[in-house]
């Protein structure tokens, strides 16, 4: 495959202005079983879908985790990889300061319509190849995700899926075993490049999210408090430490690349590609510039896809030896969100024979995110 052309079509099909959300996590890793730390977590999750919503995620999101993706060949990144880790780390105040005028950004966006519509290219990364000298591949997915806030109605599709090498430099080892183009099904994950049968939307009748102990629709959402204090109250993110909650203990590796994620930035950073109002939006983004860990994203002035972008960073421990930095990157113009991106910082023992420091093995690239009133054609028992 050719990245740069595969690059060149994205940027050329993406409209300015432009702007996520599935962290699907299982226990397992890729290339086989593995016994895994119990991560006690808040079990405050952010706004996740619920009741009949699940089902409708589940059947979307399972072809679409199990061999998630996104598009491009990795550069290298230039990360410390002695870099403090997440544990106990303070907020040094610079994520406040770059985030300050994005925040103000987001909240003068309009909103044009009662649907949020959300385009964006999601990659994992995978170690390919034979055990012990495997190396990296993405499985690359474009979907589109639609809420109509009066209807409680969402919508998706998987548009198309594709693959590419996570850097050049396992070039030579691809060719080594025939230069393929194509992975078949392992355990723990699907072919890559998966299979698309049909790319037209399905919708579901309704759709619920829950934040801190509420159940909230997309109406709900628009009547979210736009101070950062009560909403932080609402997230429940203060005393989090001290409360004796012992919350939700499980296995929690994130598809592809295993790594475990602080509770209180997660119930943050996962509500950052809802539908919500551009001042509520603005208040997320203050409340997570606020977090203990979350720092500036030092030296980035592009997302993957080279657009311009600034925004802010944190640790990501690994499940085992592991050590990543998250980075969620923002639209210094309009203040949406234009990617998440997740780079290796020290790769964990089992992952070493294919990734290295500053491969990235995970992102997502938003090339809409905007309010307007499109609602799709879909295919459910309503009739669309």
């Amino acid at each position: 495959m050719n990245e740069i052309d595969h690059l060149s079509r994205l940027r050329a099909d993406v409209p300015e202005p432009t702007a996520e959300v599935l962290a699907v996590r299982t226990g397992w890793r890729p290339g086989g079983a593995r016994p895994v730390r119990r991560v006690r977590a808040t079990g405050r999750l952010p706004l996740v879908l619920s009741g009949a919503a699940v089902l409708v995620a589940a059947a979307v999101f399972t072809f679409l985790a199990l061999g998630p993706g996104g598009f491009l060949a990795s550069d290298s990144v230039a990360v410390d990889p002695l870099s403090p880790s997440s544990e106990g780390a303070r907020n040094d105040g610079s994520a406040m300061e770059v985030m300050a005028p994005i925040a103000e950004a987001a909240r003068s966006q309009p909103v044009d319509g009662a649907v949020w519509q959300k385009s964006y290219t999601s990659a994992d990364a995978w170690g390919v190849g034979p055990e012990g000298d495997r190396y990296g591949v993405y499985g690359i997915h474009e979907l589109r995700e639609w809420t109509d806030i009066e209807t409680g109605r969402a919508a998706y599709a998987r548009v198309s899926t594709d693959w590419s090498l996570v850097t050049d430099r396992v070039r030579e080892a691809w060719q080594r075993d025939g230069s393929p183009t194509f992975w078949p099904e392992e355990t723990g994950r699907l072919e890559i490049p998966a299979q698309v049968n049909d790319v037209v939307p399905f919708a579901t009748d309704s759709v619920a999210y829950t934040i801190g102990g509420d159940s909230l629709n997309p109406q709900d959402l628009q009547d979210l408090p736009s101070d950062p204090d009560r909403l932080r109250e609402m997230l429940r993110l203060e005393g989090d430490e001290d409360n004796g909650d012992e919350g939700y203990e499980g296995d929690t590796a994130e598809v592809g690349f295993p790594s475990v994620d602080e509770p209180s930035i997660v119930a943050v950073t996962g509500n950052l590609g809802l539908p919500l109002p551009p001042e509520v939006r603005a208040a997320v983004y203050e409340v997570m510039a606020g977090l203990p860990g979350v720092r500036e994203a030092e030296g980035v002035t592009e997302d993957r896809s080279g657009r311009p972008a600034v925004g802010v960073a944190y640790d990501v421990d690994g499940l085992g030896d592991g050590r990543y930095e998250e980075r969620i990157l923002f639209d210094p113009g309009t203040g949406l969100l234009r990617s998440v991106e997740r780079i290796v910082v020290e790769a964990p023992e089992w992952e070493a024979d294919w990734a290295r420091p500053g491969d990235v093995v995970h992102y997502r690239l938003y090339q809409t995110s905007e309010w307007n009133d499109a609602w799709p054609d879909v295919q459910d028992p309503y009739g669309g």
